[in-house]
Formats: structure tokens, sequence, C-alpha cells
């Protein structure tokens, strides 16, 4: 009994006050359990990436010939990243993709004539990262003074972006100076030993990609994870559709839309059987799955960590000066690994009226760069001058972007309110500005530009 009593020497009989209770345990372990899961996910991320080069032997070099005709079609690659990355929402994984592909040959061995495929798609995918924060303003779209404010702070980003590949896309195609200036910066790093730090890294992620392309040597798992991927494609654009009826939509679009995806998955597994159900598609979509995965579990863990933290400062401390912003949408991105996260962020505030719009705007270009650091850690983890090479291109475009364009800024910062203007007028332009500018005009192009 002594020994019982020297167990509570400060309780006073209140048993409770000195027992460590489950929450208190959740908050002791919370932090390593974040950090192991982020590293784990890391982890899990480039094996993804290693995997997905799978794509170059798709029905026999389909893939491969597939993706290298936009070289000559910048302006199918321009769209093809703009509806890629507007679907998935994260630019993040566009570009990761990209690097994989690019690092597995995709884009051809010669590394000038990659850029020219590689650089219009990553343009792309900077607009199409832009509409989860038009998106999200709609959730002041019940008060039309503060619609006002968030829709100008979400589309500031859509315009600039727009503005900087109107700009550089044609001195792109014509003078392949993003890409010429990657490779010559990637070769610079390559002569310098900075591919060689991920050769560590290279010894613990090769056996992973290995062991796991070596499973679907088997043909059931090939075709139970096509199927799977297939009914999870389906089940997916039906959730959608049921999310909207239970939101009380009554258009027809997005049925006719899901209807005709799943009559073309259909019609494509119908003429390229022996395609779909192949080991190297079996082992892309396996990395593809991973990569998601990933990403959502890095940028959860992230979110976490980072951003209730930085929500209380941003008030007192953050837009002061355009260079802080600037940084902090820089560090806050590539923390996050998610401009579609930290510049969703900003918009609620704008929409209060915490923030004006000109100290939005220097915090997305900030995000912009940050965004570059997911496809760098990828190209790294590679140890390919190509990979390298193209996620250098997407830290340089975003560079020249702000360079060329950060003086006319009032462009941008003008279009925005007008924009806003229109939407607060007329209930129907917003839905409509989203679903023309990331669906219905890239795709409507695409097709334009395929024949």
């Amino acid at each position: 009994m002594r020994g019982s009593k020297n167990m509570l020497p400060h309780c006073g009989g209140r048993f409770l006050e000195c027992t460590i209770t489950m929450d208190n345990w959740k908050q002791r372990l919370g932090g390593p359990m974040k950090a192991v899961g982020f590293v784990l996910a890391l982890n899990v991320f480039f094996v993804a990436i290693k995997l997905l080069g799978a794509f170059k032997g798709i029905g026999s070099g389909m893939g491969e010939a597939m993706m290298a005709e936009l070289a000559t079609r910048p302006m199918v690659g321009l769209l093809l990243g703009v509806l890629v990355t507007s679907i998935i929402q994260s630019s993040s994984t566009t570009t990761s993709l990209v690097v994989g592909l690019a690092a597995s040959g995709v884009f051809g061995d010669d590394p000038v004539t990659a850029m020219q495929a590689a650089v219009p798609l990553i343009m792309g995918a900077n607009i199409g990262t832009t509409v989860t924060n038009t998106i999200v303003s709609f959730g002041h779209i019940g008060d039309n003074q503060e619609f006002r404010r968030a829709f100008s702070a979400a589309t500031v980003h859509d315009v600039f972006n727009l503005m900087t590949v109107a700009v550089l896309l044609p001195l792109q195609v014509m003078t392949n100076f993003i890409g010429l200036a990657a490779v010559a910066a990637a070769e610079f790093l390559n002569d310098i030993g900075g591919l060689k730090l991920a050769s560590p890294l290279k010894l613990v992620v090769d056996p992973q990609a290995k062991a796991i392309a070596a499973l679907f040597n088997h043909a059931a798992l090939v075709d139970f994870t096509v199927i799977l991927a297939l009914v999870v494609g389906a089940l997916a654009a039906l959730g959608y559709l049921e999310r909207r009826q239970r939101n009380g939509s009554t258009s027809v679009l997005p049925v006719a839309a899901v209807a005709c995806f799943i009559s073309f998955v259909g019609l494509g597994v119908r003429l390229y059987h022996p395609i779909v159900f192949s080991k190297p598609t079996a082992v892309f979509l396996a990395g593809l799955a991973l990569l998601l995965g990933a990403l959502a579990l890095m940028v959860t863990i992230m979110r976490s960590v980072v951003l209730a933290r930085v929500q209380r400062v941003f008030r007192t401390y953050v837009f002061k000066t355009t260079p802080r912003a600037m940084a902090l949408g820089l560090v806050l991105t590539a923390l996050v690994q998610s401009s579609s996260v930290t510049t969703s962020l900003i918009v609620p505030l704008a929409g209060a009226g915490l923030v004006t719009l000109a100290q939005v705007f220097p915090f997305a270009l900030g995000a912009n760069l940050g965004t570059t650091v997911t496809a760098l850690m990828a190209a790294l983890s590679l140890g390919d001058p190509i990979a390298l090479a193209v996620a250098l291109a997407h830290l340089l475009f975003n560079l020249c972007g702000i360079i060329a364009l950060y003086p006319l800024r009032r462009i941008p910062l003008a279009t925005a309110r007008f924009l806003a203007e229109m939407a607060a007028r007329w209930p129907v332009f917003p839905v409509a500005y989203v679903l023309g500018l990331y669906v219905f005009l890239p795709l409507g192009l695409i097709w334009l530009f395929s024949d």
C-alpha cells in the first residue's frame, strides 16, 4: 500500500487529474508518427516515380510514340497539361509524372527534343492547378461582396499563369530557350556531382521498384490491377454524379460528360484489349496509384503540421512587404508540396477582407516557385540528366514569368477584378468560367489540333 500511495504523490485524491489520457498519448505520439508517415510516403513517392517508366513499354512502344508526338504538337501538350492537372487538381503530380516519363526515355534520348515535348505539358500544369482555388471561392457565393473579393483573389493566379504562357510559349516553340537553359543547368549540376547526391537514394528505391514490377509477371495480377483501375474510375465518376444530385444539381452536362467518359474507356478497352491488359500497363497503373496516394498523404501530413500555425500569423506578419509574401508562398508550398493547398488557403482570407488582392498576388507567385520542389525531388531520386532538366525547366519557366510579367502586375490585377465583377453580377458566370477554361476549351482545342 505504501507503494501505491507513492504512485500518486500530488494527486490529493483526484485520480483523473493525474491520469495520462488517450488524448495526452495522441499529442505525445502525434509528432513522431507524422514524421514516420511522411518518410514512408516520401519513399513510396520515389518508388512510384520509378514505376511510371513502364509507360514506355505500353503497347510495344505505343505509349512512347504517343508522347513523343507532343514534340511536334506543343499546343496539344499544353492543353493536355491543363486538362490532366485540372482533373487531378495537382500540378505536382503532373510534373512528377512528366519527370518520370522523361527519365524512362518516353520523350526520346535527345535532351533537347525531350524538352520540346515536356515544357508545354509543364506550362499546362501551371494553368490547370489554379482550378482548385477558383472552386474554393464558390464557398463565398452567398455574400456578394465576399464572393467578389474571393473570386478576384482566386482568378488573379489564373490570369497571371495564362499571361505567362501566352508570352513564353511562342518563344519556347520558336527557340526552345527554356529547354536549352534547363539542359545546360542539368549538365552543369551533373559535372559538379549534383546528381551523384541521389545515388544512395537509388540504392533504396530501385530494389523496391523492381520487386513491385516483378509481381506483375503473373497474368492474374495484371488482369486484377487493370480491372480494379477501371472499376475505381467508374465508381469515382458515378460518385461525382451522386454528390451533385445530393447537392441539388439538375444540370445534364455532368451526366453527359460521365457517360462519354465511361463509353470512351469501354471502347478503348475493346479496341486495345491486348495493350490494356499487359504488364507495362499494370505497372504504370500501380505507379500512378502509389504516386497519387503518396502525394495525398504527404500533403495531408504537412498541412496538419504547417498550415494551422501559419494561418495564425498571416494577418500580422506576412503581407507587410511583397518579398515577404512571395517568400512565404514559396516556402509554404515547398513544405506542403501543393500550390493548390496554399493558394486555396488565402482565398477565404481575401473573401473576409483580411488581405487585399495586391497582397495575394505575390503570395501566389511564390507558390508557383514552391510547387517546383516536388519535381526536383523526383528528378534527383532518379539521378537522370533529362529528368533533372525537365524539373529545372519548370523552375525556369516560373522564374521567367515572374521576371517578365511582375512589372506588369496591374494587368492581372485589373483583369481579376473585372472577372470578379462579372461573377458577382451573373451567378452562372463562375461555373461557365471553370468548365469552359479547364474542361471544354482544352477538350475542344485538343480535338481541333489533333486533326
